[in-house]
């Protein structure tokens, strides 16, 4: 009997034995692995990797690699990435692929305009066409279409007409002489931000011509902010409900003119009335 039970206290320290070695081996493995947080297109990757002395980031967006252990990145647009890390320890290594989710920055109408430092220009006018407006950022939210204006010292949207074609069809609505190139406006907002009026008018046709029925005021489609100097440009955000505007697919093509009290146009973004001039355009 004694015999018998020494022989099971061996075979269980043996056991414990083969088990804690395998523990050790396992937590010695160079492994990959990473978390990240999303601030609108600004990605902070943290590495969770374990055993490991290099590594190398891919992000999906056909932009440069990175070898930094906790890198932060910018990515184009919104959509989703799939992003790799490749951790190694001399001739080991280990790869961990997740996708990253980009939604897109928290646009608030507020004159802070922060929020949209990573935000690229979706046009810029060459310098000296496009008279008193210079260029803009635009972003699609689910619920309305934001617009970051800049423009000279004299941008002050004394009286403006924001011309939109919701249904990307440049074959629809108003076909503007201004815009030779491509326009098709089913929408236009006119107004003043200075003055606080303004409606948006729906075009009726028939055909191409200049027919519209006002359907809205600004007050009910529009949110401004207030105007502000930045690196010496005048500056100004403001948003457009989208549910006011009809169906929509993929673009919405835009332009924005610029007038002052005698209704001269002193501005136009895209600049207009040349052979290429054509509406801009906003990824939905």
């Amino acid at each position: 009997m004694k015999k018998h039970y020494w022989i099971l206290i061996s075979v269980a320290f043996t056991m414990l034995t083969t088990v804690s070695c395998e523990k050790d081996d396992s937590s010695s493995e160079t492994k990959a692995v990473f978390s990240y947080i999303a601030d609108g297109y600004k990605v902070n990757f943290t590495n969770f990797s374990s055993n490991a002395t290099e590594y190398l980031w891919e992000f999906g967006d056909q932009t440069e690699t990175s070898t930094l252990k906790n890198p932060t990145h910018v990515f184009p647009a919104k959509g989703q990435y799939l992003v790799t890390l490749i951790a190694k320890a001399g001739e080991i290594s280990s790869t961990f692929i997740d996708t990253v989710l980009i939604i897109g920055p928290n646009i608030k109408i507020d004159g802070d305009f922060t929020d949209w430092e990573y935000v690229g220009y979706t046009h810029e006018n060459a310098p000296g066409t496009g008279g008193t407006l210079l260029a803009v950022k635009t972003f699609a939210s689910s619920g309305y279409l934001n617009f970051y204006f800049e423009g000279t010292s004299d941008f002050s949207l004394t009286v403006m007409d924001l011309y939109l074609d919701t249904d990307n069809n440049p074959e629809t609505g108003l076909k503007s002489w201004m815009y030779p190139a491509g326009s098709g406006a089913d929408f236009l907002c006119e107004g003043s931000v200075p003055g606080v009026w303004g409606d948006v008018y729906e075009h009726v046709g028939p055909g191409n011509d200049w027919s519209w029925n006002g359907l809205y005021s600004f007050g009910e489609v529009f949110q401004f902010s207030a105007f502000k100097t930045v690196d010496g440009k005048n500056v100004i955000e403001f948003a457009v409900k989208r549910s006011y505007l009809g169906p929509m697919s993929k673009f919405v093509n835009f332009a924005l003119v610029e007038s002052d009290e005698g209704w001269s146009e002193i501005g136009t973004l895209p600049v207009s009335q040349t052979p290429e001039s054509i509406f801009a355009k906003i990824a939905l």
